[in-house]
């Protein structure tokens, strides 16, 4: 077992150099390759016209960090004063960054043009060296050497404005740990403060990637396409109790990153494990159904659901009628060709709806429908909790004829 540390922002850029990065990379020129606006002066703002996408220059010495504002100048209705929040110990963990969407409007690169941040394990909404504030973005940046670097911001049909100062450097969140498939890793981790790691994949390679903690964890997963391109492709809160645990199929070869964050503020140990794991089984075939037929069965809980399987005749109209002492849910569909990739293989998986019935939460649900073609329907039963009863109902299909 090995232990995940954090690491300065200076350290984490010079090792990110040989990291494995190459799909990101692949791409990454084109993030400051905008037209040339000139250089930047520390501590005074700039205006974006708007258009085309624009680079700026910036010389840093080793080590000095600096603080990069991209901002609309466009008025927001309900803006409201961001105030003096210009501190590290907020700003480096990342925890003003709610953004469901990759951040990159702004990006910034060395003196060539390769891409320094945000790297792709930074594509997770909160932590990493881009985070939102209320009018735009903000980056953070710790030169690894000396030299001239380059700011690079998207087009846009908005003027902004660009600010970049000194960053007085304090408490910084960590970088991304390399490890691997048949790993384990252990750190500490809040709801400020998550940690990230790299790992290789394969494609059609099914993995489990489990978080142990007191702390309410969360699990992200990122991954790339086949262009090299990076976003967030599963995310699990409690599957194991406050556990989160995600099982998939990864879907091209490359390098992932997987997110380690916590629901609570409190700083707390957590152990994670990555492994290879075997594809699940297909689901068990539905039950056969007739029209005219009584179905008299169980649901377990609320996570439960019963599929059937009942020949129809084109041109016909049907009833089914779901009977049950809690809120039941019927449910008419066909069966999904596409295998789920988190493997699903629980109650109800492989089943595709088109059309359900949930008006009262007691008594009977009566779903009318009429065929369309000759075949095969599948019917699912499931709920919104059994409550206090045993799950019992009771299914009657009806054929009303042509």
């Amino acid at each position: 077992m090995t232990t995940a540390r954090r690491r300065l922002a200076v350290p984490f850029l010079l090792a990110a150099a040989s990291a494995p990065f190459t799909l990101a990379q692949a791409a990454a020129p084109a993030a400051c390759a905008g037209t040339d606006a000139g250089a930047v002066v520390l501590g005074t703002a700039s205006r974006v016209d708007p258009g085309a996408a624009r680079s700026y220059s910036v010389m840093l010495a080793a080590g000095q960090g600096v603080i990069v504002d991209l901002s609309s100048l466009v008025p927001a209705a309900e803006a409201g004063s961001q105030g003096e929040k210009d501190d590290e110990h907020e700003h480096d963990h990342g925890g003003g960054n709610d953004a469901k969407a990759p951040l990159r409007d702004i990006a910034l690169c060395d003196g060539r043009g390769a891409k320094l941040v945000p790297l792709a394990g930074e594509v997770f909404a909160k932590g990493g060296s881009v985070s939102a504030i209320p009018d735009g973005q903000r980056l953070r940046f710790v030169a690894p050497s000396a030299g001239r670097y380059k700011i690079g911001v998207t087009p846009s049909a908005e003027a902004r404005e660009i600010l970049v100062r000194e960053r007085v450097l304090g408490h910084t969140s960590g970088g991304v740990a390399p490890t691997g498939i048949g790993k384990a890793e252990a750190g500490k981790v809040s709801a400020a403060a998550p940690q990230v790691f790299s790992f290789p994949g394969t494609a059609g390679q099914w993995v489990e990637l489990k978080s142990v903690s007191e702390n309410d964890t969360v699990l992200h997963l990122a991954g790339p396409d086949p262009k090299g391109e990076y976003s967030e492709i599963a995310t699990n809160d409690d599957s194991d109790g406050l556990n989160p645990v995600i099982r998939r199929k990864l879907p091209v070869t490359g390098t992932y990153y997987l997110q380690v964050d916590s629901l609570g503020d409190e700083t707390k140990d957590f152990t994670l494990t990555l492994k290879a794991t075997k594809a699940p089984p297909p689901p068990a075939p539905p039950t056969p159904l007739r029209a005219g037929a009584t179905m008299r069965d169980k649901l377990a809980g609320e996570d439960d659901a019963k599929i059937y399987a009942m020949p129809v005749v084109a041109g016909h109209s049907y009833r089914l009628e779901l009977t049950a002492p809690y809120d039941g849910v019927v449910a008419i569909g066909l069966p999904n060709p596409v295998e789920a990739d988190d493997g699903d293989s629980g109650p109800g998986a492989g089943f595709s709806e088109v059309k359900s019935q949930d008006t009262g939460t007691t008594g009977t649900e009566r779903l009318n429908f009429t065929a369309r073609s000759t075949g095969q329907l599948l019917i699912r039963i499931k709920s919104f909790g059994i409550g206090e009863t045993d799950g019992a109902y009771t299914l009657v299909a009806t054929d009303l004829g042509g």
